[in-house]
C-alpha cells in the first residue's frame, strides 16, 4: 500500500489539514483512531519530515480530553472527541522523544533541547547543553525527579535543572 492509499484510510491528515505542505517525504507517520463499541468515531494521520520518531510509552500523553503526541520535531495537541487540532509546534530542530506532565505544564524531551510548555503549546523555557540528550552508555538521559529534571548528554555530562530551566548542578560522569 502506498502512502496516498494509506492516508485515505484516515479522516484527517496533519499537517495538510492545517494548510501546511511537507517539503520532503515523511520520516514519521502516526495513525490515531478513536473507536466506541468497535465503531470508528474519528481518525487522524500525522505525517512529519523532521527526525524520525516511533511510538513509545512517553511519546504521547492524554490529559483533559486532549492527546499530546510527538511526531518528528513537532508536538500536536488534538481533541479526543474528533481529533481536531488545537495546535502543532516545533520544539526541537531534530526530534521530540517524549512529553511529560510537570506541575500544570509539560516538559518536552528533545534530542537537542528540553522545553517547558503550557497546555496551549506556548514555550516557557528551553535548555540546550554541550551535546545531544542521547546517551551511548545506556544511562537514562532524561528523568523527572520531584520538581527537578535530570539530563545526561552524549559527552556524559549530567545536568540537574529546576522547574524554571536553571542549572542546579552540572557534573562530568564519564
Amino acid at each position: 500500500m502506498d502512502s496516498a492509499e494509506f492516508g485515505q484510510r484516515f479522516k484527517k491528515q496533519y499537517p495538510a489539514d492545517l494548510g501546511y505542505k511537507l517539503e520532503y517525504q515523511p520520516s514519521s507517520k502516526h495513525g490515531i483512531r478513536i473507536t466506541e463499541n468497535g465503531i470508528e468515531k474519528c481518525s487522524a494521520l500525522l505525517l512529519e519530515s523532521g527526525g524520525a520518531t516511533g511510538i513509545s510509552e512517553n511519546s504521547f500523553l492524554i490529559k483533559n480530553d486532549r492527546i499530546y503526541i510527538c511526531c518528528s520535531d513537532q508536538i500536536y495537541s488534538l481533541n479526543l472527541m474528533d481529533l481536531s487540532a488545537n495546535w502543532r509546534n516545533q520544539y526541537d530542530v531534530a526530534t521530540c522523544f517524549g512529553i511529560y506532565e510537570f506541575d500544570e505544564d509539560f516538559i518536552v524531551h528533545g534530542e537537542i533541547q528540553v522545553s517547558r510548555i503550557n497546555k496551549n503549546g506556548e514555550t516557557k523555557w528551553n535548555f540546550s547543553a554541550r551535546d545531544i540528550f542521547v546517551n551511548p552508555d545506556g544511562k537514562t538521559e532524561f528523568k523527572i525527579v520531584e520538581n527537578r529534571i535530570e539530563l545526561i548528554d552524549w559527552e556524559g555530562y549530567k545536568y540537574e535543572l529546576n522547574g524554571e530551566g536553571k542549572i542546579l548542578t552540572e557534573i562530568k560522569t564519564a
